[in-house]
């Protein structure tokens, strides 16, 4: 069995050139829509690939009418093979990074010596690029991927390559990606990709590494998938999906090195196999053209695209940067880069919640008020050991966070005093979920990654309160561990630390340099300790219990 810390999940994209004439590598995708091509495999009932067919056993068709094959070629064609790897934070766990660059080298190797070969590590932007030479390929180049920090923008990542395949000669392309998580972090949106890669005539073949748990919710799931910080991504099943669909392509989901190693030599095999059909399309207004195969043959199967779009991505301004091929930060800003200025490496992000637009999870339980933002722990609509997912459950409570990802960071935030009086429990848990201490509590969530994080929290029982004292405690949570583990246990706050704020609101601030970890109630020091388990991730806010816990005015600077 192929042993694996976490999921590790694989898409393959196979991609044929838009432009085969562009030189220069401008700003904003341009397709020339001259010259259609189209690759299709054709198998036997057993599934074996059949070769030596000609131009005179197809027929092709563009929205019913049938068009002339004016170019014909068989797997001789050579290939330009960009691979993508994720090096993510999370990609650092366990063994996904060996299973990522075993991919790589298998890919690399089993190439012929006439394929383009280039490399693209990512995270949330694009990390690096590099061109394998033949040379490089002859001296069996190691495959050497460190672990970055930062999160996964998976369509981010294809649409650059596909900046990048734009200036090959080589009409046949394909892109290779390896990751350990569905998107979260792209600027661009899935429509946006998916015209991008109609515009390009590619293939897309997939390939999903998942621990059995994850896998079971997003099959359970529709479209989306909400994740346990409270944001909404699209599911990558379906994603998977309707991408090899768009392209004529396959899907694959192995779970042993056995299976891993069947999906790479397919995917080689299909590669090595196919034929491709080029044509001139007819004038006309309509953009997306359906496509219609035919082989004049019986006993056969195959699979080939369905659509092609002649669109101009210019059109939709999907804009690169000229030199790296990154999607423009400036045409495509995240939602927070309205709240965010930078001064050199220094960043400095402001949220007073007063703009519904700017990002954060707007849904019942981690909503925007007037001025805040709104925690409330929701019953899930399944069973309790279903709640997902990137992340997994964090018991009886909420989580949010958005925003730039940090490594060291001052971050601050203010959260309402009294609400364990004001706003009690209105909901009803069934008895197997009663585990509800009686000081529930709220803080600061920070470094929160795929794989857990920190938080520093006041408790908010409503006998602290009526003691006029509140309590810390500064503890590390596992997204998949059994339970939270205390760095500083709850420490009892006199009345004088915190007895300004409670009218307007408790001021929590932590500062993280390293694995230096202080903490500050209303400016005060109230703690301090060194703990390396999570060096960078994201800010945001955490509450347990079921009340209702507002936050105001976070604010984080830092570097990331």
């Amino acid at each position: 069995m192929f042993r694996f810390a976490a999921s590790v999940l694989v898409l393959l994209l196979f991609v044929c050139s838009a432009s085969s004439q562009t030189e220069n590598r401008g700003a904003t995708i341009h397709v020339n829509v001259d010259l259609i091509s189209v690759n299709v495999r054709v198998t036997d009932k057993q599934g074996s690939d059949i070769p030596g067919l000609t131009a005179d056993d197809f027929t092709l068709f563009e929205d019913g009418r049938r068009q002339k094959i004016s170019f014909f070629d068989t797997e001789k064609e050579p290939i330009a093979l960009s691979i993508l790897v994720d090096s993510s934070s999370s990609m650092g766990a366990g063994d996904k990074l060996d299973v990522a660059e075993g991919m790589l080298r298998e890919l690399i190797n089993r190439s012929r010596l006439e394929d383009e070969i280039s490399v693209l590590q990512f995270t949330d932007h694009v990390v690096g690029f590099r061109q394998i030479t033949r040379e490089q390929r002859l001296l069996t180049l190691p495959a050497a991927i460190r672990s970055e920090s930062g999160g996964t923008a998976l369509y981010d990542a294809i649409a650059s390559a596909l900046c990048h395949l734009r200036t090959s000669k080589n009409l046949r392309q394909a892109i290779v990606v390896i990751t350990d998580g569905a998107d979260q972090h792209s600027r661009l949106r899935l429509e946006q990709l998916i015209r991008l890669v109609q515009s390009s005539r590619a293939q897309l073949f997939l390939v999903g590494f998942y621990r059995e748990p994850e896998y079971t919710i997003y099959k359970q799931s529709q479209d989306t998938v909400t994740l346990v910080t409270g944001r909404e991504i699209d599911n990558p099943l379906v994603i998977f999906d309707r991408l090899s669909k768009e392209s004529g392509a396959e899907a694959f989901f192995p779970s042993t090195k056995k299976s891993l190693d069947q999906a790479v030599s397919e995917i080689l095999n299909i590669l090595h196999a196919q034929y491709t059909l080029s044509f001139y399309p007819e004038g006309g207004a309509k953009a997306l053209r359906r496509i219609q195969i035919k082989l004049n043959r019986s006993g056969v199967k195959f699979r080939a695209r369905q659509s092609v779009s002649l669109q101009d991505p210019a059109g939709e301004e999907v804009q690169f940067d000229e030199e790296t091929c990154a999607v423009s930060a400036k045409a495509h800003p995240y939602p927070y880069e309205a709240r965010l200025t930078k001064d050199g490496d220094t960043l400095d992000y402001r949220e007073d919640f007063s703009d519904p637009r700017t990002g954060w999870p707007n849904r019942a339980g981690s909503r925007y008020i007037s001025n805040g933002y709104e925690l409330s722990y929701q019953l899930p609509k399944h069973n309790a050991d279903q709640v997902l997912v990137e992340a997994g459950p964090i018991g009886t409570g909420a989580l949010a966070v958005y925003g730039p990802w940090w490594d060291d960071f001052r971050a601050t935030e203010y959260v309402d005093a009294g609400w364990a009086k004001t706003h009690p429990p209105t909901q009803t848990l069934p008895l197997k979920s009663r585990e509800i201490l009686d000081a529930s509590s709220a803080g600061i969530a920070f470094r929160v990654t795929g794989g857990g994080y920190y938080a520093f929290v006041l408790s908010t029982s409503p006998q602290a309160y009526k003691a006029d004292e509140l309590s810390f405690k500064l503890v590390k949570k596992a997204f998949h561990g059994i339970s939270e583990e205390q760095i500083i246990p709850w420490t009892r706050l006199s009345a004088k630390q915190v007895q300004q704020e409670i009218a307007t609101g408790i001021k929590l601030t932590v500062e993280c340099q390293g694995d230096q970890i202080t903490l500050f109630v209303d400016e005060q020091q109230v703690g301090s300790m060194r703990d390396a388990t999570y060096r960078s991730g994201y800010v945001g806010f955490v509450s347990s219990g079921t009340g209702r816990v507002i936050f105001r005015n976070l604010h984080v600077q830092g570097t990331r």
